[in-house]
């Protein structure tokens, strides 16, 4: 009971207020900090970055600016990890469920020369991923969901609010269809280097990696949400974690993310 009255609180409560109460903060992003506007987050540069008055936003903002959910910088192959971006002239970062672009705009903070390609398949939050990415012409912002195979899917609210929307081959009441779009269509055809892929699709995962997809290999860190806990009795993170013991890659439990380390990390 205790803990729903502190979420009840924290939900009603002004963002500023709650920064005000916040416990000191843990360790910084070498780019600066993030603080509590009257419209959103500022950035440094007096960039903002917004999103709506929310449960389900200001989680998202709060993992990932303040809590730092996908810095690598603690693992005990960061060295490894910093060593091969330094070494890419163009590293390239796939956010496959970039939601209103919390993560994109970090990862373009926190990897300045790298190519950013941005997918959301819901109208709404990408609208505010893609306002939220015009102060970074690093970010390319897909309109279109991230899937096996090409073709189309329905997007369906299973009510779980603004991050919770899941695609699926056939619409319930109130989806919608959406472009579906493989790795291989996302990833530009020459230039770049893969480097990250960020992974948080609610339970499509287990779609994406039903394939035999080289490309999926070729990123040295994969990072993603693994979603059994919200589909029990399908056994739906089988199909990354058959794919991760086939490739021999290290795997490390991070918050709610997975982290999926290449043991070939150098550049070839």
């Amino acid at each position: 009971m205790q803990d729903l009255i502190k979420s009840v609180v924290k939900d009603m409560m002004p963002p500023g207020l709650l920064r005000l109460l916040r416990p000191s903060p843990g360790p910084a992003d070498a780019w600066g900090t993030v603080r509590y506007g009257a419209h959103g987050l500022v950035l440094p540069g007096n960039r903002r970055f917004e999103y709506r008055p929310c449960p389900a936003d200001r989680s998202v903002c709060r993992q990932i600016f303040f809590l730092r959910e996908y810095a690598t910088d603690h693992l005990r192959r960061a060295r490894e990890i910093a060593s091969f971006y330094e070494a890419c002239e163009n590293p390239l970062i796939v956010d496959a469920g970039a939601n209103i672009g919390a993560a994109a705009v970090w990862y373009a903070l926190t990897y300045p020369k790298a190519k950013i390609v941005a997918i959301e398949p819901d109208i709404s939050n990408f609208a505010l991923l893609k306002k939220n990415a015009q102060a970074f012409p690093s970010i390319t912002p897909l309109n279109a969901a991230i899937a096996a195979r090409r073709g189309t899917l329905y997007l369906n609210d299973p009510g779980g609010g603004e991050w919770a929307f899941r695609t699926a081959e056939q619409p319930v009441e109130k989806g919608y269809a959406v472009e579906a779009l493989t790795l291989e269509d996302v990833m530009p055809a020459s230039g770049v280097t893969p480097f990250i892929l960020k992974i948080d699709i609610e339970g499509a995962e287990s779609d994406l990696f039903s394939r035999h997809c080289d490309a999926l290999n070729m990123f040295p860190v994969v990072m993603i949400e693994l979603h059994d806990w919200m589909l029990p009795g399908e056994s739906n993170s089988r199909n990354f974690l058959q794919w991760h013991v086939e490739m021999k890659r290290d795997f490390v439990q991070v918050g709610e993310n997975a982290v999926s380390i290449s043991n070939s990390i150098a550049l070839t």
